[in-house]
């Protein structure tokens, strides 16, 4: 009777050993897996960098699955989200990132696209103080027009170490639509749309709406981006930049007719022939 209480023990004490191994070995593997893991993530995150902004996500998003404390994976989701308009998953992002300045110039990036203007404006005076960058004080003078503080954007322009940055600064006070340009630009594409959307109708209005809306690559922008260049098109036929960016959007979605048609009137515009 006392039998199977013996083979109960010796199956358990077996399952003991098997279970002791079989940590062992998975405690042995996990230094050497977890370097994979991060040797994997830092691939990605190199791959991301040149890649298009579909695949970058895609890429940051995966480096950030096999390496949850990797900084530079959600930095570059978070500049992704904001390229693409997607500011409110930007700042989920960035709550996993942590500190440091590219991550606080992110967050201020990340409260302009918000619409939370004021509050941006509030933050971007460091970006002022002597020693900052030419590319920080520009997002500062982008940030203050914005919130309506444009007085403080002259101060800035003999800071700026390159000629190209004082022109940008003066140009941003000029009017909504050279504010708006540089918006997009600076990859701000949600502000830049916002502030365009308010100017009057015109050639570069249409243009700078149809570069913002084709470089979001999902199906509703890209139809918005067309519509826009096919209104650009008819206030200046002569354009070539129009015509070009159509090729482009054509081919990209298959429509090898239009393409084609497009690249034709591209080719004659080009050798003098309207």
């Amino acid at each position: 009777m006392r039998r199977p209480q013996a083979s109960s023990a010796a199956f358990l004490g077996l399952t003991s050993l098997v279970i002791l191994g079989t940590a062992s070995v998975l405690a042995a593997a996990w230094p050497a897996a977890r370097a994979g893991a991060k040797a994997e993530a830092a691939g990605l995150i190199s791959r991301a960098a040149s890649a298009p902004l579909s695949e970058a996500a895609a890429d940051y998003h995966l480096a950030t699955v096999l390496d949850r404390h990797n900084q530079s994976g959600y930095l570059g989701l978070a500049r992704t989200y904001i390229a693409t308009g997607q500011a409110d998953k930007a700042l989920a992002s960035l709550e996993m990132a942590g500190d440091g300045s590219d991550a606080a110039q992110l967050r201020l990036r990340t409260m302009i696209e918000l619409g939370r203007v004021d509050e941006a404006a509030r933050r971007a005076q460091p970006l002022t103080e002597a020693g900052r960058s030419d590319h920080d004080k520009l997002l500062a003078g982008l940030t203050y027009a914005l919130a309506d503080r444009g007085e403080e954007i002259p101060a800035l322009v003999p800071t700026a170490a390159s000629p190209d940055t004082a022109r940008r600064l003066t140009r941003i006070q000029t009017g909504g639509l050279p504010l708006a340009t540089e918006l997009f630009n600076a990859g701000l594409t949600k502000s830049s749309e916002t502030v365009a959307l308010r100017q009057t109708p015109s050639f570069e209005r249409s243009l700078l709406l149809a570069r913002i809306y084709s470089a979001r690559h999902n199906p509703s922008d890209i139809e918005a981006a067309t519509n826009y260049l096919r209104q650009a098109a008819e206030i200046n036929p002569a354009d070539i930049g129009v015509h070009q960016l159509l090729v482009s959007i054509y081919t990209d979605q298959h429509r090898t007719d239009q393409a084609a048609a497009e690249d034709v009137l591209v080719k004659r515009l080009q050798a003098g022939r309207p």
